[in-house]
């Protein structure tokens, strides 16, 4: 299955222009994000901006569900996100600023958020549905200091 992503994420890089050397660090840094939000139980204690989940029935046997960054209360630029959840998944997990353009967050500025969409696997009732959700967020601040975040649902 890894090796299955590894080509998607390949091919979809060599068509829009990428280096085989970029789709390597690209790859590697996804990677490496996966693994170590996989490893987070808890969110970070401040947060300068607010993280949401949320989720809809998009067909009888599947979820589409967000992930909203917004509401910044302090200006971040080259912003990372990989939201990752407990659920069994054939698609890779939604995320920002790996394979694509690094995005900025500025106060009282459009955009005012980013949102995150990925799909689950859920023929359930909808009312049962249960998913613990964890979104990395790497990003600078004004003063060039690279951070990072966590954010983790209950």
């Amino acid at each position: 299955m890894k090796k299955i992503l590894i080509v998607l994420f390949s091919f979809i890089l060599l068509v829009c222009g990428c280096s085989k050397e970029e789709i390597d660090v690209e790859t590697k840094n996804y990677n490496n994000y996966l693994n170590e939000i996989k490893k987070v139980e808890k969110s970070s204690a401040s947060i300068p901006f607010d993280v949401r989940f949320d989720y809809e029935r998009l067909n009888e046997k599947e979820l589409r569900y967000k992930v909203i960054i917004d509401n910044v209360k302090e200006d971040i630029y080259d912003i990372e996100a990989l939201a990752y959840h407990d659920k069994e998944t054939n698609d890779i997990y939604p995320s920002i600023g790996i394979f694509d353009k690094k995005e900025k967050l500025e106060v009282g500025k459009k955009p005012s958020g980013i949102i995150l969409y990925g799909f689950i696997k859920y023929d359930g009732d909808i009312s049962d549905f249960k998913c613990k959700v964890k979104v990395l967020i790497k990003y600078k601040n004004k003063d060039n200091k690279n951070k990072k975040v966590y954010f983790v649902t209950n």
